[in-house]
Parts: structure tokens; C-alpha cells; sequence
């Protein structure tokens, strides 16, 4: 190991928690490969604790580790937080293995990471659990309740049916869990948000304004839409992959508009600025891409500029403290989740990027061994192994809000009677993270909420045995 893993298990096994009922930090050493007995490397998982209301030989409740550094803010407000004070819970919350500073490997070479996969990071979480019930509760039996959004709802749903002696329920708040490579439902169900909180005036704005930007690229007409567009780099419309990372920017500027302030408000003032230009849709569509650009001199939209993000490997790179790179592995190796747009034409973004664009993305980022096929391969052992939307577990509740697009990588209906699903209508990626609001919130919104505070209770005291001194 490198000296600076070492440094972070040294913190591992000697870190103690100096402080009772308040938020810090922690280090847990495991494996680097749980599956090979050759391998015995360790490294230094980050996780934190809050166990300001925590019973002795209490519940423990952990917010599972996603694509990104760890975050603590649901371990000390929200609902999660709201339900550890009614049941004496132990709040924990992990930093999934290659994000932040839980790092097996020197670096993100692509001869590095091998060991980023569902299946180490649920070992990790089966050892970790397993160590929280030694050292904090003293109980072995201590009920565990999971909560995860995107891949780390993923990973909690999977997590509940390999290792489900280890965890008494689950909470999954907008967790994609079907791999899918071409996710053209995704622009799918963003051109349906347009239309129900726009208006089909402005759908069909962008539908001809993406249209109109392919063809004048087919045609040759660079220098228009360089110009247009204020692009820093000439638009190379000989270079498919640059014509194609053109269309994505306009499309990725479209969706963080629609959904960064998690308000349909900000769909229909997009709208609004899209239909003040009435001249052409391609004309509306600049303006409105010039409004979202006012402050920069020139606007990166090639294939290379997007490229720049995956290509470092140096853990204390921006980037990669971002997670970029690593969300792209998973993305190539298990989920897929690339908005191709090629494969539907009901969505407003154009139909040029297909899954070959993303391919190529994988091999420029780790190499030609990623082809289409191997990726496919992938993904279809991802839903193979965990069974996509309809997997085989009990004692969870999928929640998701209407307009989120991800919602069409989970379950939307109730897969049996102990694994119910609720969609919370006109709300966002994980509208009930929060605490409930009598309020401000939704009758839909607060009977969520309070179903999930329900579901917990009733998992935490299922098969209940009166602890014994």
C-alpha cells in the first residue's frame, strides 16, 4: 500500500470518538477485494456518526454511500433524522470506496478499478454493519434500516436481498435500480415535464429548434453555429462526435435548468423565455442558450472538452473529487443511465446521440476493451443478479417524485404487500428527505412521509424480542 493508505488506516485503527452526541467522523478498515483470499490489502473507509438520541442497544440507521463524497446532512436534519429521535436510533452515514477520501488504490488508473463494483461496496457495507453492531450497540442484533438515493438506493435495495439477515428494511428516495444502457425514457420523461408544467408550444420549440441545429451541422454550416452559439472551439462538422457533444451540451443545459432548483416553476420560466422569441425555434433556442451563457466570452462544446473530466486519475484532482470518472466506470461497467436520444421520438432533444457515442465514451476513458458488447454484457448481468424493477425483496419503500425523470428506473407500483412504492406527484429527484411540513407540503407529500415514518416503526419492531440484561 501506498503511504498514504497507510497513513488512513493508521487512522482507522486508531481513531476514537472523542466526543457523545454530536457529528464526527470515523474510519473503518476493510478489504480491498473482499472475493480473493490472495488479497489481503486493507484500506480506510470514511464514515461519520450522530448518535445524539441514541438508546443503548438501540436501532442503527445508515444513509448508504452513493457516486459521491460522503454526506452527512441527513444524518443531522430531515425526515431520516426526524425518525432516529422517535426510535433511539444510532445515525450513521458512509463514503462509498473510490469517492472522497475511501480510497483502495493509489490512483484512478483503469488498471485500478477493478474493485469498483455493487458487489465490494455491499461487502463493505456487510462488514462495516456488522462491526457498528459490535462496537456501538453491543448488539448483534441490533435492527438495521438502510436509506439511499440514486446508486446508493441502488445499493440498498441490492444490499436487502443479498445480505437481508443484516438489515431489517429499506429506503430507497429516488434510487434508479434498472440498469439500462440507452435511457432514452429519461429525455422522455423530461419532454413530458416540459409539456404538463411548459407548454406543448415550448416542447415543440426545442423539438424543431434541435432539429434545425442537425441539419445545419449535416450541411456543413460550422461557422453559423460556432458564431450562433458562442462557441470557444470551431464546431467540426466533419467530426461526428464533436457534431453529437455539441447536442448534448444544449441538451444537458436544458435538463439542469429544468431540474437544479427542484421547482417546476423554473420549467415554465424556461418556457417563457424560450416562446419570447417568435422568429425561429432555432433562434429561440440560442437566445435562451445565450441568456444561460451571459457571464462566460465563449461557451466548450466539443468532444474533447467533455472528454477532460473522465480522463484524470489523480484522486486529489478536482474531478475525481467531484466523482466524474468513477460515476462514468459504474455508468460503463453495471448502470448505463447514458440519455441517448437517438431511439425515441418522443422526446424534443434530436436523434443523434445514440449508444455509440457513449461507447466511444468508455473507450476513450478506460480503454477499447469496453465495447458495445462488453458493456451490454454488463448490464445485463446487473439485472440479472438483482433482478432490475422487479427484484425479490420485502420490507422496503421506493418513493419517487413525479417529475423526476430517474423514475423510470424504479419501481413506480408496489412490488408485493411488503414492498410498496409511492409517487409523490409535481415533486423532484427525493422530495421527502425533508422533514415533514404541515405547511408547506403536499397532502401527497406528508402522506409519504408519514408512510415511510410508519413502514420504519413496523420494521423496527417485526419480530421484536425484549433485550434481556
Amino acid at each position: 500500500m501506498s503511504r498514504f493508505l497507510t497513513i488512513l488506516v493508521a487512522l482507522a485503527i486508531g481513531c476514537s470518538d472523542v466526543a457523545h452526541g454530536m457529528l464526527r467522523e470515523s474510519w473503518f478498515e476493510t478489504r480491498v477485494d473482499h472475493f480473493n483470499p490472495r488479497n489481503q490489502d486493507k484500506f480506510a473507509m470514511r464514515y461519520y456518526i450522530n448518535d445524539e438520541h441514541a438508546y443503548a442497544r438501540g436501532p442503527i440507521f445508515i444513509v448508504v454511500g452513493a457516486a459521491q463524497p460522503v454526506q452527512t446532512r441527513f444524518i443531522t436534519e430531515g425526515l431520516f433524522y426526524d425518525i432516529a429521535y422517535l426510535e433511539g436510533a444510532y445515525l450513521f452515514a458512509n463514503e462509498l470506496r473510490y469517492f472522497g477520501y475511501s480510497r483502495p488504490v493509489e490512483n484512478a488508473e483503469t488498471e485500478n478499478m477493478d474493485f469498483l463494483n455493487a458487489d465490494q461496496a455491499l461487502a463493505d457495507l456487510a462488514e462495516w454493519i456488522t462491526y457498528l453492531r459490535e462496537t456501538y450497540t453491543f448488539n448483534p442484533n441490533a435492527k438495521v434500516i438502510l436509506m439511499g438515493t440514486a446508486y446508493g438506493g441502488a445499493l440498498a435495495t441490492w444490499f436487502r436481498q443479498k445480505y437481508p439477515h443484516l438489515v431489517s428494511g429499506v429506503w430507497v428516495s429516488s434510487g434508479a435500480i434498472e440498469a439500462d444502457f440507452a435511457f432514452a425514457r429519461y429525455n422522455e420523461a423530461l419532454g413530458e415535464s416540459i409539456r404538463q408544467y411548459g407548454s406543448d408550444a415550448c416542447y415543440s420549440t426545442i423539438w424543431s429548434g434541435f432539429r434545425v441545429a442537425q441539419n445545419m451541422a449535416h450541411l456543413g454550416l460550422a461557422d453559423l453555429l460556432t458564431t450562433e452559439f458562442h462557441l470557444c472551439e470551431p464546431l467540426d462538422t466533419d467530426n461526428e462526435l464533436d457534431v453529437r457533444a455539441f447536442l448534448l451540451g444544449l441538451r444537458d443545459d436544458i435538463e439542469f435548468e429544468m431540474l437544479h432548483l427542484r421547482n417546476t416553476n423554473s420549467i415554465r420560466e424556461m418556457c417563457a423565455e424560450m416562446e419570447q422569441q417568435r422568429d425561429s425555434s432555432l433562434n429561440a433556442l440560442i437566445d435562451w442558450f445565450a441568456r444561460e451563457h451571459q457571464y462566460e466570452q465563449c461557451v466548450h462544446l466539443n468532444f474533447d472538452r467533455y472528454m477532460e473530466r473522465f480522463l484524470e486519475t489523480d484522486f486529489n484532482a478536482a474531478s475525481l473529487q467531484a466523482g466524474h470518472r468513477q460515476r462514468l466506470y459504474l455508468q460503463c461497467t453495471e448502470e448505463g443511465f447514458f440519455p441517448t436520444t437517438s431511439e425515441s421520438e418522443e422526446q424534443p432533444f434530436g436523434n443523434m446521440v445514440g449508444p455509440s457515442f457513449f461507447v466511444e465514451v468508455c473507450k476513450r476513458a478506460f480503454g477499447e476493451w469496453l465495447t458495445e458488447d462488453v458493456i451490454f454484457k454488463q448490464l445485463r448481468s446487473t439485472n440479472t443478479r438483482f433482478g432490475g424493477l422487479q427484484p425479490a425483496i420485502e420490507r422496503a419503500h421506493f418513493t419517487n417524485g413525479g417529475v423526476d425523470p430517474y423514475r423510470v428506473g424504479s419501481p413506480l407500483a408496489d412490488l408485493n404487500p411488503k414492498a410498496p412504492a409511492t409517487l409523490i406527484p409535481g415533486t423532484f429527484v427525493s422530495p421527502d428527505l425533508d422533514s415533514i411540513d404541515y405547511e408547506s407540503d403536499s397532502e401527497e407529500l406528508i402522506a409519504a412521509k408519514e408512510r415511510t415514518r410508519t413502514l420504519i416503526d413496523t420494521w423496527i419492531f417485526e419480530d421484536f424480542e425484549p433485550i434481556h440484561a
